[in-house]
C-alpha cells in the first residue's frame, strides 16, 4: 500500500477519534496507551510492514493521535 494511502487512512481514524470519542477516562487512557504502543512501534518496529502497512508510519501517527487525545481530553467536560 502506498504511503499516501495510509496517511489518509490515519488522518482519517484520527479525525473519527478526535471527534466522536467523549468520555474523558477513554481518552486520557488511550492517549497514554497510543503514546507508549507509538514509542516502542518507532523503536522496534521502524522498518516492518504488516498487511502492506508500514508499521513505522503508523506508529508516528500513534504518538501525534495519543498526544491529541491526552491534551484535549478534557474536551467535551462540562464547564462551570
Amino acid at each position: 500500500m502506498s504511503d499516501i494511502t495510509q496517511l489518509v487512512i490515519a488522518m482519517v481514524v484520527f479525525f473519527l477519534f478526535d471527534r466522536f470519542l467523549k468520555p474523558y477516562l477513554l481518552r486520557k487512557w488511550l492517549g497514554v496507551v497510543l503514546v507508549v504502543a507509538g514509542v516502542v512501534g518507532c523503536v522496534a518496529a521502524s522498518q516492518v510492514r504488516l498487511f502492506g502497512f508500514d508499521l513505522g508510519l503508523l506508529s508516528v501517527f500513534a504518538v501525534a493521535l495519543g498526544v491529541g487525545l491526552f491534551m484535549k481530553r478534557g474536551r467535551f467536560e462540562q464547564m462551570g
